[in-house]
C-alpha cells in the first residue's frame, strides 16, 4: 500500500511537471508566434516595407545573393505610371502637398505610393488621397492636421512616454552606403506603460517621427550624399532618378530581452505601423532583426514563402552574436555598431545610442526635439527675437564705427 501510493505520488509529480513544460513551451511558442504574426504585418508597412508588397515581375523576380540590398522589380513603364499619377493631381502634381514630399520632390513620392500598391495606378491614387487627406484631419488634443500639430507646443509628454515604451533613436548613424539607420530594441522598453499609455501617445509620435524623417533625416542625407559623391565617393543610398534623393532608411530592430511581458511592445509598434503604412510608405530599405529568439528562426521559415521574394530580401534575421555581429559589419563602421550589439573581443562600439526608461536621450533624440522646437509658433518666435537682437548689436556696432570715423575726421 506504502509502495503504491508512493508510486501516485511519484507519477503525480511527473504528471505535475510534464504539464508545466508542456503549458511553458505552448505558450512561449504561442507568443512567439504572435509576434512573428506581428512581425509579419509590420514588415509589410511603411518604415518596414511596402504595404502591398508583390507587383508586376515580383513572383519572377530574381536576386543576386551577393548583393546586400534589392531594387523593387519596376514595370519597364514605371516612369510613364509615375507621369500619369501625378497628372491625377493637377498637370504637374500641384494637388499633391509639398510638405508631404522629402525635398519636395512629387514624383518621388508618387514613385513610392505606387511601389506601395503594385504600381496600380487607381490604388495608388486612392491612397496618397487618403493619405493627404490623414494630413488634413488628424487630431491630437486641440490641434487639427499634420501642419497645426506641428506648429503647436510640443506634447513632451506623450514623446517622452513613447520613449520609453519603445526603446531606440530614429538617427543612429549613416550606413557604408549612404543610408540613414534608424534602431529599435523592442525588449527593453516599459511593458507596463505600453499597456496603459493613450492611443494619441503612438499616433503622436508616429506623427512626429515621420515628419522628421520626411523634412530632416531625408535632406540630410540626401546633402551628404551629394557631397560625397561629388568627391567621387559611390553612394547606393542615392537614387539617379531623383536628383540623388536619398529618401530610404535600413531598419534595425533588437529583440534582446524580448520576453512575455516586453510582447506588449510588438502590439504598440504594430499600432504605430498601422499609421505609418498609410502615410509614410516605402522609406525603408532593409529590416535587420538581431538576438531574435531561437523559435523565430524556425517560425520565420514557415512564414518566409508566404511573402513576396523582394520582401523577403529586404528581411535579415540574426540569431547568433557572431553571425550578426558580422553581418552588421557589411552595413556600418565598426565605431558605429551600438555597444550592446558588439560581441565580447570585437572593437569597441557606440555607447549611449537609444533612450532609456529612466529618460536618458542620446543626441539623435534630442537633435529631433530642437527640430520640433523650431517649428513652433513659440520656437520661431524665440528665433525672431534672436534673430532681432543680433540685427540690433549690428547697428550698434556700425553706430559705434561710424562715431569713431566721425571724431577722427574731426581732429
Amino acid at each position: 500500500t506504502i509502495l503504491d501510493a508512493r508510486t501516485r505520488r511519484t507519477r503525480s509529480t511527473k504528471d505535475t511537471l510534464e504539464g508545466h513544460v508542456r503549458t511553458r513551451i505552448y505558450a512561449h511558442v504561442t507568443h512567439t508566434s504572435h509576434a512573428m504574426s506581428m512581425f509579419g504585418s509590420l514588415t509589410s508597412g511603411s518604415w518596414f516595407g511596402s504595404s502591398k508588397e508583390g507587383g508586376e515581375g515580383a513572383d519572377k523576380f530574381e536576386t543576386d545573393p551577393n548583393k546586400l540590398f534589392h531594387e523593387f522589380p519596376h514595370p519597364e513603364n514605371w516612369k510613364d505610371r509615375v507621369d500619369e499619377l501625378v497628372k491625377r493631381f493637377g498637370g504637374d502634381g500641384g494637388e499633391i502637398p509639398s510638405a508631404m514630399c522629402p525635398l519636395g520632390d512629387r514624383k518621388a513620392t508618387a514613385r513610392r505610393f505606387l511601389v506601395a500598391r503594385k504600381y496600380s495606378l487607381d490604388d495608388a491614387e486612392a491612397a496618397l488621397r487618403e493619405a493627404m487627406e490623414w494630413r488634413k484631419t488628424v487630431k491630437i488634443g486641440d490641434a487639427v492636421g499634420v501642419d497645426a500639430i506641428l506648429a503647436a507646443t510640443p506634447r513632451w509628454d506623450l514623446l517622452a512616454d513613447n520613449r520609453k515604451i519603445m526603446i531606440g533613436t530614429p538617427f543612429l548613424c549613416y550606413t557604408k552606403q549612404g543610408f540613414p539607420v534608424y534602431l529599435l530594441r523592442l525588449g527593453k522598453g516599459d511593458s507596463a506603460l505600453a499597456t496603459s499609455a493613450s492611443e494619441e501617445t503612438h499616433i503622436y509620435s508616429t506623427i512626429i517621427r515621420g515628419e522628421h524623417l520626411v523634412k530632416s533625416i531625408i535632406p540630410e542625407a540626401t546633402a551628404r550624399a551629394k557631397k560625397l559623391i561629388e568627391e567621387g565617393k559611390e553612394q547606393e543610398a542615392a537614387n539617379a532618378d531623383y536628383n540623388s534623393l536619398v529618401d530610404k532608411q535600413v531598419v534595425i530592430i533588437d529583440m534582446d530581452g524580448l520576453g512575455m511581458s516586453a510582447l506588449r511592445a510588438l502590439y504598440v509598434l504594430k499600432t504605430i505601423n498601422s499609421v505609418a503604412s498609410h502615410n509614410y510608405p516605402e522609406l525603408s530599405k532593409a529590416i535587420y532583426v538581431v538576438n531574435a529568439p531561437s523559435v523565430f528562426d524556425y517560425l520565420w521559415s514557415a512564414v518566409k514563402p508566404l511573402l513576396a521574394v523582394h520582401t523577403q530580401h529586404k528581411i535579415k534575421i540574426f540569431s547568433q552574436p557572431e553571425e550578426q555581429y558580422a553581418g552588421i559589419q557589411k552595413l556600418l563602421n565598426d565605431e558605429d555598431i551600438p555597444d550592446f550589439l558588439v560581441p565580447e573581443g570585437k572593437p569597441a562600439g557606440a555607447k549611449d545610442t537609444v533612450t532609456t526608461v529612466d529618460g536618458f536621450m542620446p543626441k539623435a533624440v534630442k537633435a529631433m526635439d530642437d527640430w520640433l522646437r523650431s517649428l513652433t509658433k513659440s520656437g520661431k518666435a524665440e528665433a525672431l527675437d534672436s534673430e532681432a537682437v543680433s540685427a540690433t548689436i549690428e547697428k550698434m556696432a556700425a553706430i559705434e564705427i561710424n562715431e569713431d570715423y566721425a571724431a577722427e575726421k574731426a581732429e
